[in-house]
């Protein structure tokens, strides 16, 4: 058995001061590269009347303007980006298109082994895999099976079982699998289908259940714990940006963050005004050894907070952040208030009587009432009742009147990629 605690000890236990002298130093080397390397950053820079030595230290990022997503960045074509020839380049990732178009993301053989590999299996140390687990990754993202393999642990193959839910259920427990990676959304009901075809999962050999890819409330995440007997352990990332870049540890309190591989801030999403630690806003990231796509001050577009510093029990020295609650693009306007779904993914997971698909109706960009979708489980009879109970949840949670229309088991759309919680009537 391994004895070692950490996967890159010198880094994770990192004083603090000289966590801020390494930022400095690779801030200032990734900077020069950028503006070096790329049209795009040196044009920003010259509008901004900026050169590279006028940044020296994390505190003069926001001098930087924001660089924005890059699926809706039509303006700036990729070539623009790259800083490196194509023969350098050897892989192509890409975004999920979520909020716009399909772009590929390239990496050097560098930008693999600082990211793909020392990011992806550092962070899944961190949550607890170790070499001698069997992973199984369900979500297609097929750059997280690199971190695994720089780690050592065997994996199942994603394409084993050809993306049929029954064939890989079997996988699971045939090839003995002890970790096993899905979209939060996506991983009740795995389970639930695993016990329909009459396999416990308490009698398989899974030990841990890690999430990515969206975020996930906590009383899902805790009713996954409770009711199959595992951790359900939480990773941060996306593509453009590592694709890891945070990760729990045993402690179960927020999200370590590769304070050595960039820099993270949280901005106020209507002013782009940095937020103290504690308050929640949009995440920008600056990375560190980039080589192939430089990114600077980059607006990810999700929603989380920088914890307040504290020494963690689990000895790693690095900052925090905390479980990300999903997307600026995702918020919802009701009352004057701005919400997001996890919101009230939190209260519908409470109830037993529900399953865990549910949408979000907005018929203008701005409402008075939520009004909400749900469906409920089979054997539910009581639907008034449960319907009330329901509505006072959300007015004493949210604050906000609701409308719940409670529908039968299957009656909304299942999605094969991400869970879409809103449904927007109006263009």
């Amino acid at each position: 058995m391994y004895k070692k605690r950490f996967w890159n000890e010198d880094v994770e236990t990192m004083s603090v001061d000289d966590l801020c002298n390494l930022q400095r130093k690779r801030l200032q080397e990734a900077i020069e590269w950028a503006h070096e390397k790329t049209s795009y950053y040196r044009d920003l820079f010259d509008r901004s009347g900026l050169k590279p030595e006028d940044i020296s230290s994390p505190g003069d990022l926001v001098k930087i303007p924001f660089t924005s997503d890059i699926e809706t960045a039509d303006d700036v074509p990729l070539r623009d980006r790259i800083a490196v020839p194509a023969e350098k380049i050897r892989m192509y990732h890409s975004t999920s298109g979520t909020v716009g178009a399909v772009v590929p993301i390239p990496f050097t053989q560098k930008d693999m082994e600082a990211f793909l590999q020392e990011g992806e299996a550092r962070a899944r140390w961190t949550m607890g895999v170790r070499p001698w687990d069997v992973v199984q990754v369900l979500t297609r993202f097929d750059c997280c099976s690199l971190g695994y393999r720089e780690l050592g642990s065997a994996s199942v193959l994603m394409s084993a079982g050809r993306y049929n839910t029954d064939h890989q259920i079997h996988l699971t427990q045939e090839a003995g699998v002890t970790v096993i990676e899905h979209m939060p959304s996506f991983l009740l009901s795995y389970f639930e289908r695993m016990e329909e075809l009459g396999i416990k999962v308490g009698s398989t050999k899974l030990r841990m259940a890690s999430g990515v890819g969206e975020g996930w409330a906590e009383s899902y995440k805790k009713k996954v714990e409770s009711r199959f007997g595992m951790p359900f352990m939480t990773l941060y990332g996306a593509v453009e940006i590592s694709p890891f870049f945070a990760s729990e540890c045993e402690a179960r309190n927020g999200m370590h963050i590769n304070a050595d591989q960039g820099i993270l801030e949280v901005v106020d999403p209507e002013t782009g005004k940095p937020l103290p630690e504690g308050e929640e806003g949009e995440i920008v990231v600056t990375l560190f050894q980039r080589e192939a796509m430089p990114l600077i001050r980059y607006r990810v577009g999700d929603m989380g907070s920088i914890m307040p510093y504290e020494p963690c029990p689990c000895g790693r020295t690095s900052p925090k952040i905390s479980y990300v609650k999903g997307r600026v693009s995702q918020r919802i306007n009701i009352s004057g208030r701005n919400i997001l779904p996890i919101d009230v993914e939190e209260i519908v997971a409470r109830f037993d009587e529900l399953e865990n698909e549910f949408r979000i109706v907005c018929e203008k960009p701005e409402m008075d009432i939520l009004r909400l979708r749900v469906e409920y489980k089979d054997d539910v009879k009581a639907l008034k009742d449960l319907k009330e109970k329901i509505e006072e949840a959300l007015f004493d949670e949210l604050g906000l009147s609701s409308e719940v229309d409670l529908a039968p088991r299957g009656s909304l759309e299942r999605v094969t990629f991400k869970a879409q919680r809103v449904e927007r009537l109006y263009s």
